[in-house]
């Protein structure tokens, strides 16, 4: 796919809006891959973009450490997706973006999430506005069905092991319809995004993909290399996982991609935070 420098003004006009799906890949202070859901993120002129903070979550603290981010967006209204690489740059509390994003329909009369700071970022390179791969979509999910199936076959019965997702993720990533978004460390040092990967669980503890859904960079990943992996419904409702590829293997004929869930994080608000491996809980000594 052609690759530019700089936003045109569709891009500029169509990513504006709040109402859309927007995805950004970090990277954690050890080097592992980190991804957020940030519907305000938006090119404001040809060679800049910016987000809205309206909750502290991981991502903002990430990308000020390792300022490499990776970016989807995709428009509700135009169905166009536009991906790329982006450069954090600084944030600030007050100024001219951070009164138009509080005049924006979504955030105009928010008294409880109001967006409060706005984070900075140079374009480093962008795709063209790009339709919906709906072809590439169906015939990857019925091929991860059909591994799964297979995969779960092969199995058979073996002796139960504690859960690593919860029984709320495992339904997230089970489902055919939720969206899927998958991260690593790329060549340069960027999170590689993917969209539309078109994985599920296979039980609590491994995902399964088709491989083919990776397009490209199917070359780019190596076993045992840590992935992060992001299940998104249309309702907002979200998990994150994280864990080592174990390889590709043939299930009924299928080149089947294989991750070993070792990460869990509840990525909804009001409270982002791990849930797998399960945190102590600490008690509350003071209220200011």
């Amino acid at each position: 796919m052609k690759i530019k420098t700089k936003f045109n003004a569709f891009d500029i006009e169509k990513t504006a809006p709040l109402e859309k799906i927007g995805i950004i890949a970090t990277q954690n202070p050890e080097g592992r891959p980190h991804i957020t859901f940030i519907n305000s993120l938006m090119a404001l002129n040809d060679t800049t973009m910016t987000l809205g903070q309206f909750i502290r979550g991981n991502s903002k603290y990430f990308m000020q450490k390792n300022p490499k981010v990776s970016f989807f967006i995709l428009s509700v209204h135009t169905k166009k997706i536009w991906t790329g690489k982006i450069l954090w740059t600084k944030k600030l509390s007050q100024g001219a973006e951070l009164e138009m994003y509080k005049e924006k329909p979504l955030q105009r009369y928010n008294s409880y999430f109001p967006i409060h700071i706005v984070h900075y970022f140079d374009l480093v390179e962008t795709t063209p506005a790009s339709g919906l791969p709906i072809f590439n979509m169906i015939r990857s999910t019925l091929m991860t069905l059909m591994a799964r199936a297979g995969a779960k076959n092969r199995s058979g019965k073996m002796r139960p092991t504690p859960p690593v997702l919860k029984p709320y993720g495992e339904r997230l990533f089970k489902s055919p319809f939720t969206m899927k978004f998958l991260s690593f460390t790329g060549d340069d040092g960027f999170p590689c995004l993917i969209s539309f990967v078109q994985c599920m669980t296979m039980d609590s503890r491994r995902i399964v993909f088709h491989a083919k859904s990776l397009g490209e960079h199917q070359q780019q990943i190596k076993a045992n290399m840590e992935i992060a992996v992001f299940c998104l419904k249309t309702t907002l409702e979200s998990v994150l996982v994280r864990g080592k590829f174990a390889g590709f293997k043939s299930i009924y004929g299928i080149k089947t991609g294989l991750i070993d869930i070792d990460w869990v994080y509840n990525s909804m608000p009001p409270h982002s935070d791990q849930i797998y491996p399960e945190k102590a809980l600490s008690l509350v000594t003071s209220f200011e």
